[in-house]
């Protein structure tokens, strides 16, 4: 019997971790994070404290956390292409830390990856340049070998970017009243009721997946009243692990925007699978409905209780209901952005890459040496090396156009680039589904290949160099990420 039939023989032996409750509730409020917003203009540095707090996810217990500015997760920052902001985190947390800003364009100096490392008890003050389009970012953790538990317990934001387009678009704008963020995560609870992340063999080869879902810091389901009219949703997959199957309870969903800005034109779906780490923006109408609920399949996914536990899991994260109050009375738009289709005969290089899960040391050895976490980062690879803080993978030339390639060698992979934003050519061996086919940060493979078309205006010297790597944080820290210069 190999590893992961064994792993598998396990799981089945056992309860059904890994896959989510969906016993429902009586909805809590649907929390509205606070937003700092800086579109009018910033007249100081801007401040991110990265500390521990406690927390009550809405079962009356409270749970050790970390958070930004808050006792837990961090503030929304809304900002406007052609500023830059200058920040000061501070980290506070009793760890060394960091915080990468996801999706954002910029220097590799700037980035926040694990090569800016700040101290406990210091500050790091990049000046960070808004230079992209109007899109949903956010910002996290992403200290080498503790960025799973450091993001889950807290260490995470969102950073809304627009631009003049998006602020004088025909589109429900107003925070907190017909246009919401909605961070979602999943998490697993003690018998205390308090927030618990424990390592398991399982959690190590697929990744931490919980059994309850939380929106914006709160067990869902969540209820939100909104007025009459189109609302609009922005979402964030900031699960560790767990692929998320969206849809409405009544319709479809009207996806207008993702990772990198807006869609050509609006796309009806169904529903829309997101990774970890990916963002998409949609709107649901409200002028002829009393009520409609987000609601979450949880019977697929990455893990090996895709197969054990598969079949459908709908389980309802947020209830919309309408208020005879008059909002956004605006019409769906025919036209969002122009979007050229990618030709992939721009590229003038093409790179490949396959996501290994097996090259290191066994799984179950390592869940039961945690002080070395994953074997210092060298169980699982990208082409078939580790990632190692002193080794360069990759070299890029800025301005050059090129096709990513990546494969991997077993299950359901997210896959993230850092400093840009890419065009789908494919995505697991097929074309990426309507919603996917504007800008990206994220592509996700299974089967085959997914291609995307890149290419980098911004250098990464070798001594702050990009990251590529799997956004399953636990694969990500165990070894399956690489490092690339841009020069």
């Amino acid at each position: 019997m190999n590893r992961r039939q064994f792993l598998i023989a396990s799981a089945a032996s056992t309860s059904a971790f890994g896959t989510i409750a969906v016993t429902q509730t009586a909805p809590r409020p649907l929390p509205v994070i606070p937003i700092t917003d800086l579109t009018g203009g910033i007249n100081m540095r801007v401040p991110l404290t990265l500390a521990p707090g406690t927390h009550d996810f809405g079962n009356g217990a409270v749970s050790q956390t970390l958070g930004i500015n808050h006792n837990y997760l961090g503030p929304v920052i809304r900002a406007k292409q052609g500023q830059t902001i200058p920040f000061d985190v501070t980290n506070n947390i009793g760890d060394v830390s960091t915080i990468h800003w996801h999706g954002l364009h910029i220097p590799g100096d700037v980035d926040g990856g694990p090569h800016q490392e700040i101290a406990d008890g210091s500050v790091w003050s990049p000046d960070v340049p808004i230079v992209q389009h109007a899109s949903m970012n956010w910002f996290h953790s992403h200290m080498h070998g503790k960025t799973a538990q450091q993001t889950y317990n807290g260490l995470a934001g969102v950073l809304l970017i627009e631009d003049d387009a998006s602020l004088s678009a025909d589109l429900p704008k107003t925070y907190g009243v017909d246009d919401f963020t909605l961070v979602l995560q999943d998490k697993i609870f003690n018998a205390s009721g308090r927030m618990s992340y424990e390592l398991t063999a399982e959690v190590f080869e697929d990744g931490f997946e919980g059994d309850t879902m939380v929106v914006n810091g709160a067990i869902a389901p969540v209820s939100q009243n909104v007025p009459t009219g189109l609302v609009r949703l922005r979402i964030l997959n900031a699960c560790n692990a767990r692929f998320l199957e969206l849809s409405m309870r009544t319709g479809t969903l009207t996806v207008i925007a993702s990772d990198g800005g807006f869609l050509s034109s609006a796309v009806e779906a169904e529903s829309i699978l997101m990774s970890p780490g990916e963002r998409y923006e949609v709107l649901v109408d409200m002028r002829n409905i009393d009520t409609n609920a987000l609601q979450v399949n949880l019977g697929g996914g990455a893990g090996l209780f895709a197969g054990l536990f598969g079949g459908d899991q709908l389980t309802t994260v947020l209830t919309l209901a309408r208020t005879a109050d008059q909002g956004f009375t605006g019409a769906i738009p025919d036209q969002l952005a122009n979007l050229a289709p990618p030709r992939a005969t721009d590229a003038t290089v093409t790179r490949s890459f396959e996501l290994q899960m097996d090259v290191g040391a066994d799984l179950v050895a390592l869940a039961m040496a945690w002080e070395n976490f994953c074997g210092n980062a060298g169980a699982m690879a990208i082409n078939g090396q580790p990632m190692k803080m002193d080794r360069i993978d990759e070299t890029v030339r800025k301005g050059d156009t090129e096709i990513w390639r990546i494969s991997v060698d077993d299950q359901l992979h997210p896959f993230h680039i850092h400093g840009c934003s890419f065009r789908i050519l494919s995505q697991s061996g097929a074309e990426p589904p309507a919603y996917a086919q504007g800008w990206k940060d994220m592509v996700h493979v299974e089967d085959g290949w997914s291609e995307v078309l890149v290419k980098f205006d911004h250098e990464a010297p070798p001594d702050a160099p990009y990251m590529y790597h799997c956004h399953i944080l636990e694969h990500e820290d165990c070894g399956m990420m690489g490092q690339f210069t841009v020069t």
